[in-house]
């Protein structure tokens, strides 16, 4: 699994290029911010507004302006499910770092999937602390997700 977004250090007038791996955590979430909103452009979402004080929130804000659909999307590392997000219509994006595809899912409607398929229960993680990720998408997952890709 490669966590090179960018393979090569490139340079031109504006200096070196970023190499996500040498970010630090807070500039991996910004470069992956950035890179999602620009994303989201194709698809309409024009305006994004950044959310600096979520709790169990949303990251960021998408608005397009041809049906006036807002998007309130978490920003992850990897697929992910939280209790803590159920019920705010909160949808989460991550990008797959092998092969550089954006998902945006809705939580409720992946939770609700993953949880009929009894995956998550009777685990500690998901019965005590309320949340898993996966650092790669299993088989099984992506074949589930694949309808949110962008």
């Amino acid at each position: 699994q490669g966590e090179a977004v960018i393979q090569s250090k490139e340079t031109c007038w504006l200096g070196e290029s970023t190499s996500y791996k040498d970010l630090g955590s807070k500039e991996q979430e910004s470069f992956n911010s950035a890179r999602l909103k620009s994303v989201m452009t194709k698809w309409g979402y024009l305006e994004a507004f950044t959310i600096n004080g979520d709790k169990w929130g949303a990251d960021i804000l998408f608005y397009r302006s041809s049906d006036g659909a807002v998007l309130k999307v978490q920003l992850k590392g990897r697929p992910f499910l939280d209790k803590h997000y159920c019920g705010k219509d909160i949808h989460i994006a991550f990008e797959d770092k092998t092969t550089q595809v954006w998902y945006v899912y809705p939580h409720d409607d992946l939770m609700e999937v993953v949880l009929k398929s009894g995956r998550l229960l009777g685990t500690q993680s998901w019965d005590t602390r309320g949340s898993w990720s996966w650092s790669y998408i299993p088989k099984w997952l992506g074949k589930i997700i694949t309808k949110w890709t962008i």
